[in-house]
Order: structure tokens, then sequence, then C-alpha cells
């Protein structure tokens, strides 16, 4: 019964990690200056697969995920560049938000809302600002000759601002599926066991 209860587990996260793949075709640009970097809500894929299988969940879902897109797009030159990133990104924004509702049970949900979405909204910028600067802008100078001569001038005029934005984004979006999706997946015995007794109100 233990067997075919994980079996199932995993089919749920393979099925929203291809899930994650639809949603990312749905994206829109939020800054002109910066077109080519879009907002798509494929994380909300992977926060599902946290109510479900908590650590374990973000991380097989955004796996799937991006393991698929780079398949299917490629990356940057070849690297796999921006599959890194957004896995990154996805671990980086739920692991906290995975510990505040399995830590914080008796603590108040609408403070518990406000500390997830920064949690989240940090993470992503600072997370995002590291990787563009220590790996994504040197490889994109140097191989694909992208010309940018100030790297931290580009991360504060152009990539924290967009991580800010998606960080906001991404906090609503979170809030309204952790308000909605426990108590269907309660119904169907598939929540993780540390959100079971999960409150928000």
């Amino acid at each position: 019964m233990q067997k075919r209860s994980q079996v199932r587990t995993m089919m749920l996260l393979a099925i929203l990690g291809a899930w994650g793949v639809i949603l990312r075709f749905f994206e829109f640009p939020i800054l002109p200056a910066a077109p080519f970097l879009k907002i798509d809500f494929s994380d909300l894929a992977v926060l599902v697969g946290m109510l479900i299988h908590g650590p374990v969940g973000i991380v097989v879902v955004a796996f799937i995920r991006d393991a698929i897109n780079y398949i299917l797009q490629g990356g940057q030159a070849g690297f796999p560049i921006g599959a890194f990133m957004s896995f990154t990104a996805s671990v980086v924004m739920f692991i906290p938000t995975h510990f505040i509702l399995n830590s914080l049970k008796k603590v108040n949900w609408k403070f518990k809302a406000v500390l997830m979405s920064i949690t989240l909204t940090v993470g992503l910028v600072v997370s995002m600002s590291l990787i563009n600067y220590y790996v994504a802008l040197p490889i994109y100078t140097t191989v694909l000759n992208f010309p940018i001569d100030d790297y931290f001038g580009y991360i504060l005029a152009v990539v924290a601002p967009f991580n800010l934005i998606k960080g906001i984004f991404l906090s609503a979006g979170q809030i309204l599926v952790i308000k909605i999706v426990p108590n269907l997946l309660r119904k169907r015995n598939t929540i993780y066991p540390g959100y079971n007794l999960l409150k928000t109100n």
C-alpha cells in the first residue's frame, strides 16, 4: 500500500513537471529595457509539488520542468544556464516557504504570509544577482559576446529590478495557491504530512 502511494506521488510530481513546461509557454516581459527577461508562472507547479511531497517535491518538479525545457529549447551556446538558474530560483524561493509552513504551525497566518513573501522575493533577488554576476554574465560576455562591461551596474539596473517584480508576482500567486490547494489535496489524501494541519485564516 505504501509503495503504491509512493508511485502515485511520483506520478503526480511528474505531471506537475510537465505542467510547469506548459505554463512556461505563457510568459511575458515586464521591463521595456530588457524584453528578453520574462515572467511565467511555472514555479506555481513547483509550489504544488512542495505541498504534495515537501522539499523533495520542489526538487523533483523543478528538475523535470527544467530538464524537459532544456531538451526542447536547448541553452545559450549549448550551456544550460537558463535551466540551472530556473532550478536554483525555485529551490531558493520555496525551501524557506516549506520551513515556515512546517515549523511555524502556531503562528498567525497573516504573519506567515508576509514572511513567506519576503523570503521568496529576497531569496530570488539575491540568488539571481549572485548567479548572474559570477556565472551567467561572464559566460554571456565571453562566449556570446554580450556587450556588458559593468556587471554590477547591469545587475542593479536590470537583473535586481526584474527579479523584485517577479518575486512580488510569485508571492501573490504563492499565497493564493497555499490558501486553495491544500484543502483539495487533503480530500485526496495527497498532502505532505507537515502541512496537514495548515490553517490559512
